[in-house]
Protein backbone atom coordinates (compact mmCIF):
# COMPACT_ATOMS: atom_id res chain seq x y z
CA UNK A 1 0.00 0.00 0.00
CA UNK A 2 1.28 3.45 -0.94
CA UNK A 3 0.96 6.74 0.94
CA UNK A 4 -1.27 9.24 -0.86
CA UNK A 5 -0.32 12.93 -0.94
CA UNK A 6 -2.26 15.76 -2.51
CA UNK A 7 -1.09 19.11 -3.83
CA UNK A 8 -2.21 22.19 -1.88
CA UNK A 9 -4.42 23.21 -4.80
CA UNK A 10 -6.24 19.86 -4.54
CA UNK A 11 -6.90 20.42 -0.82
CA UNK A 12 -8.16 23.91 -1.59
CA UNK A 13 -10.49 22.61 -4.31
CA UNK A 14 -11.95 19.94 -2.01
CA UNK A 15 -12.49 22.53 0.74
CA UNK A 16 -14.31 24.81 -1.70
CA UNK A 17 -16.57 22.00 -2.96
CA UNK A 18 -17.70 20.80 0.51
CA UNK A 19 -20.54 23.32 0.65
CA UNK A 20 -21.91 21.99 -2.65
CA UNK A 21 -21.20 18.28 -2.09
CA UNK A 22 -21.60 17.27 1.57
CA UNK A 23 -20.40 13.71 0.77
CA UNK A 24 -17.24 14.73 -1.04
CA UNK A 25 -15.14 13.38 1.84
CA UNK A 26 -16.70 9.93 1.37
CA UNK A 27 -15.89 10.04 -2.34
CA UNK A 28 -12.36 11.28 -1.68
CA UNK A 29 -11.67 8.61 0.93
CA UNK A 30 -12.80 5.91 -1.51
CA UNK A 31 -10.64 7.35 -4.27
CA UNK A 32 -7.48 7.61 -2.15
CA UNK A 33 -8.04 4.13 -0.70
CA UNK A 34 -8.26 2.72 -4.22
CA UNK A 35 -5.26 4.59 -5.61
CA UNK A 36 -3.09 3.66 -2.61
CA UNK A 37 -3.63 0.03 -3.56
CA UNK A 38 -4.21 0.14 -7.34
CA UNK A 39 -2.59 3.23 -8.88
CA UNK A 40 -1.97 1.50 -12.20
CA UNK A 41 -5.72 1.19 -12.88
CA UNK A 42 -5.81 4.73 -14.22
CA UNK A 43 -4.88 5.73 -17.75
CA UNK A 44 -1.24 6.62 -18.45
CA UNK A 45 -1.34 9.87 -20.45
CA UNK A 46 2.41 10.46 -20.85
CA UNK A 47 5.62 9.07 -19.37
CA UNK A 48 4.68 9.71 -15.71
CA UNK A 49 1.17 11.20 -15.41
CA UNK A 50 -1.93 9.11 -14.87
CA UNK A 51 -5.62 9.99 -15.05
CA UNK A 52 -8.28 8.25 -12.96
CA UNK A 53 -12.04 8.83 -13.06
CA UNK A 54 -14.28 7.75 -10.20
CA UNK A 55 -17.99 7.64 -10.83
CA UNK A 56 -20.29 9.43 -8.44
CA UNK A 57 -23.98 9.03 -7.66
CA UNK A 58 -26.39 11.71 -8.86
CA UNK A 59 -29.26 10.75 -6.55
CA UNK A 60 -27.04 10.74 -3.44
CA UNK A 61 -25.18 13.89 -4.61
CA UNK A 62 -21.84 12.11 -4.41
CA UNK A 63 -19.60 13.86 -6.93
CA UNK A 64 -17.64 12.23 -9.70
CA UNK A 65 -13.90 12.82 -9.29
CA UNK A 66 -11.23 12.95 -11.96
CA UNK A 67 -7.63 13.14 -10.75
CA UNK A 68 -4.25 13.65 -12.37
CA UNK A 69 -1.49 11.89 -10.44
CA UNK A 70 1.91 10.25 -10.43
CA UNK A 71 3.11 7.30 -8.37
CA UNK A 72 6.06 5.14 -7.49
CA UNK A 73 6.44 2.09 -5.28
CA UNK A 74 6.01 4.15 -2.06
CA UNK A 75 3.58 6.97 -2.79
CA UNK A 76 0.86 8.47 -4.96
CA UNK A 77 0.89 12.22 -5.52
CA UNK A 78 -2.41 13.75 -6.65
CA UNK A 79 -1.64 16.85 -8.67
CA UNK A 80 -5.10 18.01 -9.74
CA UNK A 81 -8.77 17.19 -9.22
CA UNK A 82 -11.95 17.88 -11.15
CA UNK A 83 -15.20 17.63 -9.16
CA UNK A 84 -18.56 17.20 -10.90
CA UNK A 85 -22.03 15.93 -10.05
CA UNK A 86 -22.57 12.94 -12.31
CA UNK A 87 -25.23 13.07 -15.00
CA UNK A 88 -28.32 10.94 -14.40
Amino acid sequence: MRTVFEAASVSDKLDAERAIYPRIDDAWEALTWWLARNPDTGVLIDDIHWLYKQRGNHELKIPALVVLYTFDHREVEILSVLVRLPIC
